[in-house]
Order: C-alpha cells, then sequence, then structure tokens
C-alpha cells in the first residue's frame, strides 16, 4: 500500500506565540521519494515533521489550519499511536525519544507494540543492531549512552519497527563523522530497498545532497524553494538561509559543468576543463606552542562506569593556560567522560585531575565552577529555569555576584550568542540550537578562566555555527582557555591548532591538528572523516595543494594559482 504526504493550505502557531510556525504550506511528498528539507533554524523544518507524524495537532498545543493527509488518513482524526506503524520519527534530541532501560528494550518496544510475532522480532533486532553498530550494547542503559550513541540507538528502533515513511530530523547531529556516513547511506539504502518515503532534516548538506532526490528549503514557516536536487543548487545561494556545500560553490565559481557534489566529481571536473600546472610546495606550520603552567592536569588518569569496561584508561594530558584544544574521537570513545573529571562530575578510579592548581578529587564543584564553565551536549541537562531571563539570573546568583553587575552580565552574554530579543521568552519556545547558546550565555556571565563546550554545533544552521565558532575564537582571544568537543573536524582544524584524539578511552594522538589530517590511517582507526575540502585537497596533492588545506578561502586561492593561466584569476 502506498502512502502519500499532503499538506493542503497548512498553517500553525504556538500557543503563546504571537508568529506562525507554518504559514500556509501546500506540499506533496509521493511514495517512496526521498527528501531534503533545510533552513535556518527555527524556519519551521521540525514543525512541519511533527505534522506528519500527528503530534500536531495531538500533542504540540497551538493553532492549526488546514490539512494534513497521510495516505487515506487525516492527521487531525487519526491517533498517533496508529500513525506511529506508518511513520517512523527520529526526533532532533534522542534522549526524549528513549522509553526503556536497554538497549535490546529499546530496539523491541517498537515491534511488539505492533503485535510482531516473537521471532520476527528477535530477527529484527539483531539486524537493527548490527545495521548501527550497537551489536553488544544490548544490556546498557540507553540514557548512559553517549549523544552519537543514542542517536544510534534511537536510529535502530525506527529500523526496526520497518514503517512505510522515515522522518529524520537531524539524525547525524550526534554521531562521530564515519557514523554519519555510515547511517545516513544505510537509511538511504533501507528506504530505496523498502521503497518507503525518506524524509530527512539536516543541515549536515555535504553528506546528505548526494543522495537525496529533491530538496525543500525553508524560510519564517514557509518553503521558499522545492525541486529536483541539481535544480534547487544551480539556483544558487539565499543569504542568511541556504548556502551550498563548499565544494559546489567553488563548482559554481569555476564554471564547472553538470555541478560537482564531491570532491571527486569536482577534481575530474576541473582537470577536464583547465589545463593545470602545479604549485610549490608548502611548508605546514603548526603554529606556537604556549609555554608556562599548566591550567589542567590528568596524571595517570583511569575511570570507569562499571567494572567490566574502563571509559578512561591511563590519560596523560597537560593543557596550558590560554589554549584552545580540540577533543575528538569517535562516539563512546571517552570524550564527554575526559572533560567531566575537569569540573569533577566524575572523580578519577586512578591517578589524580589538578585544575588551576586545586585536586578535583577534594574540591567542592561549586569551587570548580568559579573558574570553568561547562556547556553539556544536550544544553537539557544544565537548563533549570522557566524563562531566559531567570535562566541568566541563576547562575550569578549561585555565585553570590553582587546584584548590580546583573544586568550588564547578562546583557553582553546574550549580545555574545544574539540572543537579546528573547530575553522574555520561555525556556520552552526555544529549539535545541537556541538552547544550547542560552546555555552558553548563562555560562559566560561567569567568565570563566576556563570553557569547556561538548558539541556547540548541535541544531544549530550553518550560519549559526559560523557565529558560534567565531564567538570561542573571540573569548580565546581574550584569554579564555577552550576545550572543545566536536565531530566537525572542520571548524576544529580552522580555529584550534592542537587536537586530542581518543580512542576506547586512551589518547591515541595529542598534537597539531593539521598534522593529524596528514595521517589517514589514524583518522580512520578513529572513525575521523577528512573534511570536504581537505579531501579535494588530497585529489590535488600532485598538484602542490596541501594536504591539510581544509577552509573555503585557503582552497580557493590555491585553485587561483592552478587554474591562473585559463581562469585570469
Amino acid at each position: 500500500m502506498t502512502y502519500p504526504i499532503e499538506f493542503k493550505n497548512v498553517s500553525f502557531s504556538y500557543t503563546g506565540s504571537q508568529t506562525e510556525a507554518l504559514h500556509e504550506i501546500n506540499l506533496t511528498i509521493a511514495p517512496g521519494e526521498i527528501i531534503l528539507i533545510t533552513g535556518p533554524a527555527g524556519s519551521g523544518k521540525t514543525t512541519l515533521c511533527s505534522c506528519i507524524n500527528g503530534l500536531i495537532p495531538h500533542f504540540h498545543e497551538g493553532q492549526l489550519s488546514g490539512e494534513v493527509t497521510i495516505g487515506p488518513f487525516n492527521t487531525r482524526k487519526a491517533r498517533v499511536g496508529g500513525l506511529a506503524s506508518l511513520v517512523g520519527m527520529v526526533f532532533q534530541d534522542p534522549e526524549s525519544q528513549l522509553v526503556t532501560n536497554s538497549v535490546l528494550d529499546e530496539v523491541a518496544f517498537g515491534p511488539e507494540n505492533l503485535g510482531i510475532a516473537r521471532d520476527e522480532i528477535n530477527q529484527r533486532i539483531q539486524s537493527a543492531l548490527e545495521a548501527t553498530r550497537l551489536t553488544g550494547y544490548e544490556e546498557r542503559e540507553p540514557h548512559n549512552l553517549s549523544g552519537g550513541e543514542q542517536q544510534a540507538c534511537v536510529i535502530a528502533a525506527t529500523y526496526a519497527m520497518h514503517p512505510e515513511i522515515y522522518v529524520m530530523d537531524e539524525p547525524l547531529a550526534n554521531l562521530d563523522p564515519a557514523g554519519r556516513a555510515y547511517i545516513l547511506n544505510l537509511v538511504v539504502q533501507v528506504a530505496r530497498q523498502r521503497g518507503k518515503t525518506l524524509v530527512i532534516v539536516e543541515h549536515a548538506m555535504e553528506e546528505t545532497i548526494p543522495l537525496v532526490e529533491r530538496i525543500i528549503i525553508m524560510d519564517k514557516g514557509r518553503i521558499v524553494r522545492d525541486g529536483p536536487t541539481q535544480e534547487v543548487l544551480a539556483q544558487g545561494d539565499i543569504p542568511h538561509v541556504f548556502k551550498r556545500p563548499d565544494v559546489m560553490r567553488l563548482s559554481d565559481h569555476y564554471q564547472l559543468p553538470d555541478m560537482s557534489l564531491t570532491p571527486g566529481q569536482f577534481h575530474q571536473a576541473l582537470r577536464q576543463k583547465y589545463s593545470l600546472h602545479s604549485l610549490a610546495q608548502k611548508t605546514l606550520q603548526n603554529g606556537h606552542v604556549r609555554d608556562g603552567e599548566a591550567l589542567i592536569e590528568f596524571k595517570n588518569v583511569s575511570f570507569s562506569y562499571t567494572q567490566e569496561k574502563e571509559a578512561l584508561h591511563d590519560v596523560n594530558l597537560s593543557i596550558k593556560s590560554g589554549e584552545m584544544v580540540a577533543i575528538l574521537g569517535r562516539n563512546g570513545s571517552g570524550k564527554t567522560t575526559l572533560v567531566r573529571h575537569i569540573i569533577g562530575l566524575q572523580q578519577p578510579s586512578q591517578g589524580s585531575v589538578h585544575v588551576t592548581g586545586q585536586d578535583v578529587a577534594v574540591t567542592p564543584t561549586h569551587i570548580l565552577a568559579r573558574d570553568v564553565g561547562f556547556c553539556f551536549q544536550n544544553p537539557n541537562h544544565q537548563i533549570v529555569s522557566f524563562t531566559v531571563k531567570d535562566e541568566m539570573t541563576f547562575g550569578l546568583k549561585t555565585h553570590n555576584v553582587d546584584p548590580s553587575e546583573f544586568d550588564n552580565r547578562i546583557r553582553e552574554a546574550l549580545e555574545i550568542v544574539d540572543l537579546s530579543d528573547k530575553i522574555d521568552w520561555e525556556v520552552f519556545d526555544l529549539g535545541k540550537g537556541q538552547k544550547q547558546r542560552l546555555a552558553l550565555a548563562s555560562v559566560l556571565t561567569l567568565k570563566p578562566k576556563i570553557l569547556v563546550i561538548d558539541e556547540p554545533t548541535t541544531g544549530q544552521d550553518p550560519e549559526m555555527i559560523d557565529e558560534i565558532f567565531a564567538i570561542i575564537k573571540k573569548l580565546n582571544e581574550m584569554g579564555t582557555t577552550i576545550l572543545l568537543i566536536t565531530h566537525r573536524i572542520d571548524y576544529a582544524a580552522l580555529f584550534t591548532k592542537r587536537a586530542v584524539v581518543l580512542q576506547y578511552g586512551r589518547i591515541s594522538y595529542d598534537g597539531p591538528i593539521r598534522e593529524l589530517l596528514l595521517d589517514h590511517a589514524l583518522m580512520q582507526s578513529n572513525s575521523l572523516d577528512l573534511p570536504e575540502l581537505t579531501k579535494l585537497a588530497v585529489e590535488l596533492s600532485d598538484l602542490g595543494v596541501p594536504g591539510w588545506a581544509v577552509g573555503y578561502d585557503e582552497m580557493k586561492s590555491y585553485l587561483d594559482q592552478i587554474v591562473e593561466v585559463q581562469h585570469g584569476n
């Protein structure tokens, strides 16, 4: 049976909001289509998805007009539980979707509720766990998994239900680079093999665009562009709304035929159009290594959540004042466990951790928090207030800051993260990306010496990511020591000089990040994928383009030199 998705003049506004989250949406998605929905944070993408599975109007309160139908079912009349058998939804925040006490039960939960036979359920569980790299995790408690592992668990649970329609709201956000490519290819392959519809909401377009047939771009609750992938891309960028991946923008700039979607396609098209000439070899400059005493010191640190497996093993690490260090590694490698030791949220099973000279084992967390600001991967883990203003005030009161300083500190912090106009909002009305910036602003009011940021790009659109990293860079230039956990290797390489890579709780690399980009075997063994432009640099390495190039402007300067005679740049 086929289940087309149809929106007819659909508008929706959340209770208490003065603006429409969706405005007069008319949209038809045919059975079996594979579609990317993208656009800025807050543009209505998640709201549109919530209409497909019936959460709007049955769960989210607000005013809905128009009709949404899934095949013969009108979502106003159909029960959410009934629609769940047709529409498999992976939410932006995977933790909110976890309901059981083990990974095995989580994956079995959906098929059991659909009344599937036990033998069939067991087969589906095994297949789903293998597909999502979670074999061996059956007895793990889902809420104790890393963010990426939780994302994989939710995808496995959806996979096991065999829905007619897959709706995935930023399914790649918490996954390591290799995991992103693997999971994305998996869900596309499953949709094609099963002949099912796949709707993906994503900002990570480099991986997604080559696999989808159609792109829908949203802004301010409206569909502003909709069409086949190549047609949408050929129409160019939309300022502050949609920016094509760098390889495609370069393809357009150099007027390559049939816009290249991948580094390999770009490389082939460039050589076909131009007679290229070589550059002089470039020497890698690693930058100044900071001197001085360590601000953070790990000595022979091991830590275990359970007796069976160590999360950290014999870690020795020194971070000097004013450094900005990228903490990298695959999901579950120990990155978050490592940084949680810095603020005393975890205590070493063996060894010691000193922060600003204080032993975290004997120093209360509220004392460490005077010097260490911590932004969690999931902002809901640290937001405790009902309104933005109350949240900004909470930390200041807790740390006994002079009330006469409150207004200035709050204003400055909200300006830094571009949330000044949201000061009177309720936290519930913020998107995940906005909540992350609120959490960062709350930390900044305390003016910490050390800032630990766990995955700052989750839920942020490309423009917001640029803004977040500009904020981080500015804070570092002002003297703040920053530890940055991220799966965005491109941004890490652009903004940091040093990388620490964790593998199964051990440090497998500690050194200049651009040297890491040259060690492809080490990258691969840690599930770290090269940035797209670095892949292009590798393709062009025989012409002298350095294999550690990563930025758009950097790559364009090399390309201009390569094609200088022919292109006239």
